[in-house]
């Protein structure tokens, strides 16, 4: 199944990899807006650690405020696998639309991985895959709560965190290539951008993979609980 997921992604997203790229690096550069107004990146005097303290809350809180973004970017790419025609202002939908139960269901995914990850990191990567498909079902499920969201994302996931970690195993080279980078470099802005370029680099082909097996998934589900009826 992995081969053919692989499959159907490249071909969905052929003639379009350029393109989904670039909205790829513009939604990331808009999520960091507000750390890259963060001073202390350019090496400007802060004065204080609290001043510090400061932007790093002020940069967070605009991330979660934006983030929404990420989301509508979930949604072009599960239109895309589905033969849709997108343009770049389709990312801006979870913002016009129910934009507060996006920016909760943004930290509630994240403070769940954190926690996870703050355990131990296995279980961290282990609810990463189990939360891969939240931000689709947001999509196609409206009337689910957030909660229901991320519980069906866990029941579609079940028995297919292996197949997930394939999926995402020929991009961990460039991750840990911009992790590994983002520790080496002493300046902080360099750190940064290296980290940042190298998960704005494959965010579209693994959000396709998923939005691959998000399909199939839930026509399965779908099945099942039809036959269970």
């Amino acid at each position: 199944m992995v081969h053919t997921w692989n499959e159907r992604a490249y071909e969905a997203l052929k003639g379009k990899n350029l393109t989904l790229l670039g909205w790829s690096f513009v939604c990331a550069f808009i999520l960091e807006a507000g750390t890259i107004l963060d001073p202390t990146l350019y090496g400007t005097r802060t004065g204080t650690l609290f001043a510090s303290g400061m932007w790093l809350m002020i940069g967070t809180v605009v991330s979660f405020m934006l983030y929404p973004i990420i989301i509508g970017y979930h949604w072009v790419l599960l239109e895309t696998v589905r033969g849709a025609e997108s343009q770049f202002q389709h990312v801006f939908r979870p913002m016009r639309q129910r934009y507060d139960r996006h920016v909760a269901a943004a930290i509630v995914v994240t403070v769940y991985q954190l926690l996870w990850t703050l355990l131990f990191l296995v279980p961290g990567i282990i609810k990463y895959f189990s939360y891969a498909f939240t931000f689709f079902i947001l999509r196609d499920e409206p009337k689910l709560s957030i909660r229901e969201s991320i519980t069906k994302s866990r029941a579609l996931m079940r028995g297919r965190k292996g197949e997930a970690f394939k999926l995402v195993l020929p991009f961990i080279p460039v991750y840990v290539l911009g992790l590994t980078l983002f520790f080496y470099f002493d300046t902080v802005f360099l750190a940064a951008l290296s980290l940042f370029v190298a998960t704005a680099l494959i965010r579209p082909f693994i959000i396709s993979r998923f939005a691959v097996m998000y399909e199939d998934a839930r026509r399965e589900y779908d099945e099942q609980w039809n036959r269970s009826a």
